[in-house]
């Protein structure tokens, strides 16, 4: 992580040293996730058990290292590194180790100074991954919620629109049967004919909303234009679209994660429109500009009330137009979103989510 890297270079700078390293433990496994200095790593991950990194990382204490050899430097030799002075801090978190601070120097020694400013520094290290982690499970329990509150509207969905239609059908099927009359079961079977048509549309339009296809395999600007022409064709609303993403197709395109969170915002938003704004036309906007992605449905509905406006930290109006949901899923890439009156009349529903921090493809697997 970029923030790691970050410290580590601050690290370096107060000791004086010649390399550091910040070791973090995951799963059984010792990641060399952040390194500052002169010092290269050969090897970058290896196992707690079996390794000697492992074995001085599993005594919990610090240690501090005069001319180290023989196996006092063996897990120097893991890494590929050479030092004339070691010193070497453990990661604490909540009782439970997590990993380690490595401070070496080529020539010359530490000082009692030089351990007490790393064990300070190790400490803030421990709080910086402490207070990560716990942003982490926060967000994973937000994703766990959105995903159940989805279910729970798909089920319903299903239950109260297709099970209740389809079950409606096949009654007018059995009382047709009973009447034993042919001209009445041949119109009965024609109403259930078209009846199941229009049940077998809606079944496509919900998979669709489920996970629309074309997102994964074309990306957000034509999922948004099929979302567009279903607005157009179910609830007869004029949407237009707007996109400012770059010219080539391949500047088009946004990390996976943000594509699907602008999409469900989105979906979600033009939801609301078709069911409560009143409205007859509505802009879909995404663009991005210095950094920063924003997507915006406007309407010109029916507008809000007058108390209405939710800003960016999620205060003020809320209830009626699931913004709870829409703002956990901003919120879970780092975006804020914003319902306000729109300039002339209407609805404007604003995502902001700034790229800079954000993992890119080419950063999976690099030095994290």
């Amino acid at each position: 992580m970029w923030l790691l890297r970050l410290m580590a270079d601050r690290g370096l700078a107060l000791l004086d040293a010649g390399t550091l390293l910040v070791v973090i433990e995951e799963r059984g496994e010792l990641r060399v996730a952040a390194s500052s200095g002169e010092g290269t790593v050969r090897l970058r991950i290896m196992p707690v058990e079996g390794s000697a990194l492992g074995a001085l990382y599993r005594t919990g204490k610090p240690v501090a290292l005069d001319r180290p050899r023989g196996q006092d430097a063996a897990w120097l030799h893991e890494l590929g590194l050479e030092a004339r002075a070691v010193l070497v801090e453990p990661l604490t978190m909540e009782g439970h180790g997590s990993g380690l601070v490595i401070a070496l120097r080529t020539s010359g020694g530490f000082r009692s100074p030089d351990r007490d400013a790393l064990a300070a520094f190790a400490t803030s290290v421990s709080q910086r991954l402490a207070a990560e982690r716990s942003v982490e499970i926060e967000r994973l329990r937000y994703g766990m919620e959105a995903r159940e509150h989805e279910r729970t509207r798909w089920a319903r969905e299903i239950h109260d629109e297709a099970i209740q239609g389809i079950a409606a059908l096949r009654l007018m099927l059995a009382n047709a049967r009973d009447h034993d009359d042919r001209e009445t079961l041949g119109g009965t079977v024609s109403a259930v004919l078209e009846g199941l048509d229009k049940e077998i549309d809606g079944l496509r339009h919900l998979i669709t909303e489920l996970r629309p296809a074309v997102l994964d395999d074309h990306g957000l600007v034509p999922a948004l234009e099929a979302l567009a022409r279903r607005a157009q064709a179910i609830d007869d609303l004029d949407v237009r679209i707007e996109v400012d993403l770059g010219a080539e197709p391949e500047q088009r395109r946004l990390d996976p994660e943000l594509e699907s969170t602008i999409y469900r915002i989105m979906q979600e938003a033009l939801t609301n429109v078709s069911r409560h704004a009143q409205a007859t036309k509505a802009v879909m906007s995404v663009s991005e500009r210095d950094g920063v992605v924003r997507a915006s449905v406007t309407d010109d509905g029916q507008g809000l009330p007058d108390s209405g406006r939710l800003g960016p930290r999620g205060d003020g109006l809320e209830g009626g137009f699931g913004m709870s949901g829409m703002r956990e899923r901003a919120e879970l890439v780092g975006g804020e979103l914003e319902l306000a009156p729109a300039p002339d009349h209407g609805t404007t529903v604003r995502l902001s989510v700034p790229l800079a921090g954000r993992p890119t493809a080419n950063e999976t697997g690099a030095d994290v």
